[in-house]
């Protein structure tokens, strides 16, 4: 009878918990933006611009976008920033794909499906890039 009670007690506090954080919103965070209204994430206008002005011309100069692959058939697509998903332009940077893509046990090759990859100042514009607001 006593076991009957306590799991009856047990199931009652279950249900009465589960209702009572059915509205709560606690653990909501607000990521901000403050971005262009239409901008993938709330980028800031500054990142959008960087992108368009550096980044794309950057890899098309090596041949990912206009030599077809990034180009609109593999991911990361880098016609436009519209185009990219988040996880190609949110820091950090150091553990960012677009940093450490021609990483290979620890040391950078230089390569990428056998294309030159970014050098060392490219990563750094690059890295700005990732870890601007």
């Amino acid at each position: 009878m006593v076991l009957l009670r306590v799991f009856m007690l047990r199931a009652v506090l279950v249900v009465i918990g589960a209702a009572s954080l059915a509205g709560c919103d606690v653990g909501e965070v607000d990521i901000g933006g403050g971005g262009m209204p239409d901008a993938p994430g709330g980028a800031s206008a500054a990142k959008i611009a960087m992108f368009d002005s550096t980044i794309k011309p950057m890899a098309d100069a090596k041949g990912c976008v206009s030599g077809g692959c990034h180009g609109g058939v593999q991911v990361p697509v880098l016609n436009s920033f519209g185009t990219l998903t988040a996880k190609y332009y949110t820091g950090p940077s150091a553990i960012n794909v677009m940093i450490t893509k021609d990483v290979v046990n620890g040391v950078a090759t230089g390569t990428h499906s056998a294309l030159p990859y970014f050098s060392a100042a490219e990563k750094t514009t690059v890295a700005a890039w990732i870890d601007m607001q």
